[in-house]
């Protein structure tokens, strides 16, 4: 008989510790190998927490919009070349077993996506994104048991990923918009992500419509909304998509890039991410 597995959805805070490998998150004149014990020590206890191993955490590498300040025409258009050259918007990986026998430690698995995906025959394996404000996006095909993730920032959102994470589950396992289910992780909320002018990182204006807003001179971006936007384009229903209403900036649980500059708070990333457990694991856990 086929196991059943049950995908599983998490978030660490504060209090498990910073899940990223820049210095700058540590503390001063540490060596890379103390910052990495430390990181790997973070990813442990995490996984003890949540009935995983640590080391068997993938992150994507996504390609990230150059910022062309002070940088002469050709210099940008050279950048911008680089940048549009890396692999096509929305392109995904589904991870297989062979791909995971690379490497004994997740993290060193290089893995150049904007989308991860995995399917319930590697139940254990996570795919997880350090964030500090920015949504991770999940998006599942209940039916087939294949799940996407992708890091889903205001930069991601204007190219249109969250809308190409379900056109990556169709084209992979011919999803049908009623077996799919959204789940939308803590995130600023658009209260408090405002600039003091239009962002420089938004190309494309008429796509956001009303998630962009004015109030007292300064521009509210709502990513929850145009995140939502992009599922009804694909025939995904409200009913299907579970969205946290957790205000990164607001709540001191969760590391925040915005409350770190503007309120010298800590400093650092916390995942949001998944993975599918066996039904026997599920069981055990709820008797």
């Amino acid at each position: 008989m086929e196991k059943v597995t049950h995908l599983q959805i998490f978030s660490s805070t504060i209090l498990d510790g910073n899940m990223n490998t820049n210095a700058k998150f540590f503390e001063p004149g540490l060596t890379k190998e103390q910052i990495r014990a430390q990181f790997n020590q973070h990813r442990i206890q995490l996984g003890k927490q949540y009935g995983f191993d640590g080391m068997h955490i993938l992150t994507p590498i996504q390609k990230v919009l150059p910022s062309l300040d002070g940088l002469s025409k050709e210099a940008a258009e050279q950048a911008m070349k680089t940048y549009e050259s890396m692999y096509p918007d929305g392109s995904y990986v589904r991870i297989t077993r062979e791909r995971l026998e690379q490497v004994t430690d997740l993290y060193d698995l290089d893995i150049y996506s904007d989308i991860l995906m995995i399917g319930k025959e590697l139940p254990g394996i996570v795919l997880a994104y350090p964030v500090a404000d920015c949504p991770v996006v999940l998006v599942e095909d209940t039916k087939q048991g294949v799940v996407s993730m992708a890091h889903c920032g205001a930069e991601y959102i204007d190219r249109g990923l969250p809308g190409q994470m379900v056109d990556s589950l169709r084209e992979e396992v011919d999803s049908k918009p009623c077996d799919i289910r959204v789940f939308i992780g803590p995130h600023i909320q658009k209260e408090s992500y405002i600039y003091d002018g239009f962002p420089k990182f938004i190309r494309h204006p008429d796509a956001w419509g009303s998630c962009i807003t004015e109030f007292r001179g300064m521009i509210h971006i709502d990513m929850t909304s145009a995140i939502l936007k992009q599922m009804a384009l694909r025939g995904i229903s409200m009913e299907k998509i579970e969205c946290s209403s957790i205000d990164t900036y607001r709540d001191a649980r969760y590391y925040s890039h915005r409350a770190s500059s503007v309120l010298q708070e800590p400093e650092g990333r916390f995942y949001t991410g998944c993975f599918y457990q066996e039904e026997e694991k599920v069981m055990c856990k709820n008797r």
